[in-house]
């Protein structure tokens, strides 16, 4: 749900509620307003009976003035009480039953007591209630109509500078678009706002470069005396007069600088990939580079004793030549690495799919780490666990979906793009 939404929905919400609340109270005020008018006006009628009597030495006629209904009940020598109700009665002018308010009061006449009782409709709240709820809903309506126009223009208008930088933000790539430009805005904070981004934006520019720079430096650097090791040690391992002592020792350390050199340009790939280094992106016929692929694979295969087979449609996808010859290569050689002596290797293309599974000793990997640097299976591997983590990270900047599934004794990964 979009902000202006969310607020506009919040907006409504709370003028419907103050409306309502407000209409109630307005009510509960006007009837207690209008009760005391016509108790007023009863205790008019009330001193003009008492006059009456007073002047004339009777009892009035009981005849109806206007919709007052005026009713005397002998009591004797008890002398009532006072008091105000409200009650239903039957109303001669609309001729149903209707709220009147009625007083009641006491009255002596010729030494003995009566109970005068005089009843007036409520007809006008009645129609004060109709009158307020039909306000209140009127109100509400138009609110709820002018604040749709409002937020649908002038909210979304004055929104305008936040959402173009959004857009700034969503086109900025670190390495390609330079320094970003924000439009120009007179609201305070969406100024500090593309103030903040700048420098976040230049910042992450500069960091950018460093650590590209120090990615190509250490490519270099670190490179060219590993490879002087090894050929130091080809030469020293070639050597007639070496002691076997000696010579193991020598090829452990050329073991283990082999290893560190495939650890060390794994890294800086990985390093590379997540700097989007690798840019140039083409439309590639997979299935042509998986044959090739094959063709490379299969004598390795066949000395493993590991059956490979395939089912391999014509399929495209748009990727990097050299990330993609680099995924092949990883789940490839991850399915013939971690296989056991005669085992399988099942290939499956089509569509916008690729599908590679393979037998192996262990059960169903941990699908949470997979994918993580330096995760090892067995502790006593001799790979660096970097594989699948750069086999992910060529996926995920190169919009694939990879994902891992462990059925039937086979460990398939699925690419779909």
């Amino acid at each position: 749900m979009k902000l202006l939404t969310r607020y506009s929905l919040i907006n409504l919400l709370v003028m419907v509620v103050i409306f309502f609340v407000s209409s109630c109270t307005l009510y509960f005020f006007i009837k207690v307003i209008l009760l005391r008018e016509i108790d007023g006006d009863l205790g008019g009628i009330e001193d003009k009976i008492k006059e009456y009597v007073n002047t004339y030495h009777t009892l009035p006629n009981l005849y109806a003035l206007d919709e007052e209904q005026i009713n005397f009940y002998p009591t004797g020598e008890q002398k009532a009480t006072k008091e105000f109700e409200t009650v239903r009665l039957y109303s001669k002018r609309e001729k149903k039953l209707h709220n009147f308010r009625k007083m009641a009061f006491p009255l002596q006449f010729n030494n003995s007591w009566y109970r005068v009782t005089v009843a007036k409709p409520l007809e006008g709240m009645r129609h004060l209630s109709h009158t307020l709820l039909t306000i209140s809903v009127l109100t509400i309506l138009i609110t709820i109509l002018i604040a749709i126009v409002i937020n649908r223009f002038m909210l979304k208008r004055l929104w305008k500078p936040f959402y173009q930088s959004l857009d700034v933000m969503r086109n900025f790539k670190l390495g390609k678009t330079g320094t970003p430009v924000f439009p120009e805005t007179t609201i305070n904070e969406f100024a500090f706002m593309n103030e903040s981004l700048l420098m976040a934006t230049e910042k992450a520019e500069q960091d950018y470069l460093l650590l590209r720079e120090f990615t190509e430096n250490a490519s270099h650097e670190i490179q060219t005396p590993l490879s002087i090791i090894r050929s130091k040690l080809e030469m020293i391992i070639q050597e007639e007069d070496l002691s076997q002592k000696q010579s193991e020792l020598a090829r452990s350390a050329f073991t283990a600088v082999k290893k560190l050199t495939r650890l060390n340009q794994s890294l800086l790939l990985l390093a590379k990939i997540e700097n989007h280094q690798f840019d140039t992106a083409q439309v590639i016929n997979l299935k042509t580079k998986i044959d090739e692929k094959l063709e490379q694979f299969s004598e390795l295969w066949e000395s493993q004793q590991i059956k490979a087979a395939w089912e391999l449609e014509e399929a495209t996808v748009f990727i990097n030549p050299e990330l993609l010859d680099i995924l092949l290569n990883n789940l490839l050689s991850n399915a013939s690495n971690h296989n056991i002596p005669f085992g399988h290797i099942f290939i499956k293309l089509e569509g916008t799919q690729l599908v590679i599974s393979n037998t192996g000793y262990a059960g169903a990997l941990d699908q949470k780490r997979l994918f993580s640097r330096f995760y090892k299976q067995s502790l006593n591997s001799n790979h660096n666990g970097l594989g699948l983590s750069i086999v992910k990270q060529i996926s995920r900047v190169s919009l694939i979906n990879i994902n891992y599934l462990f059925a039937n004794g086979l460990h398939s990964f699925v690419l779909n793009w």
